[in-house]
């Protein structure tokens, strides 16, 4: 019984001891699966152990960019919204989120992910088992590049796609297009469409803001 008595008074100052060495810590978590996403407004919720809740002046935040130069950390602005408070990094990279409780600051570090789009042709995109009309096909004016994440609507720039034609029965042809608009050359290869054929959309390049480059899933579609 004394052996039993003993485990239990181990056990509980073990709890006691992991408990104490967490006051104080700060739990930061992010809309977005933990990372922050450039070039748009982003809600955290920040949690401490203190009486009350947090305020603004507790908090600040630094924007890291990797880079092959030292650069200083960038200083950004933050506001409170109800429960939450709203940050806004305008390139990719890390950012650091200082906290003070009492007499020292905790420091929480979050990654910055691109926005990225999803490219379609009119209600069509990558990774669907798409077949059209040659009608339908010649009745499209180009890809368009949207967001479709973050509660809200958005479109980024398209800058340029390659178009593939593979017919039944003759030798394939491709286009480079500039930009979301189809140009005369590609408009010129896809008024060829006829039953059978494929078009193969791929090396699709995109901008979004604040962001660099960005390459988009290759779409295929059959003529049907």
């Amino acid at each position: 019984m004394n052996r039993i008595f003993f485990l239990v008074i181990v056990i509980n100052f073990s709890v006691f001891v992991s408990y104490g060495q967490n006051i104080g810590k700060v739990v930061v978590y992010t809309e977005n699966c933990n990372q922050l996403i450039a070039g748009i407004n982003n809600y955290i919720t920040i949690m401490a152990m203190q009486d009350s809740s947090l305020s603004v002046e507790q908090i600040s935040a630094y924007l890291i960019i990797p880079t092959e130069y030292e650069m200083e950390p960038i200083k950004l602005d933050i506001e409170k919204r109800h429960d939450k408070f709203l940050i806004r990094p305008d390139s990719i990279g890390l950012v650091e989120i200082h906290v003070k409780l009492n007499n020292h600051v905790e420091i929480e570090r979050i990654r910055v992910k691109p926005l990225k789009a999803v490219c379609r042709l009119s209600n069509y995109k990558a990774n669907s088992e798409t077949k059209i009309s040659a009608g339908e096909l010649k009745a499209q004016l180009g890809i368009i590049a949207n967001v479709e994440c973050c509660g809200f609507e958005a479109k980024c720039k398209m800058l340029e796609f390659e178009v593939v034609r593979i017919p039944l029965s003759e030798i394939s042809s491709r286009v480079i297009n500039k930009g979301g608009r189809f140009e005369d050359n590609t408009l010129g290869l896809i008024n060829q469409a006829e039953t059978g054929d494929l078009y193969i959309f791929k090396n699709i390049y995109y901008r979004c803001p604040s962001s660099e480059k960005q390459r988009s899933e290759d779409m295929i579609i059959e003529i049907k």
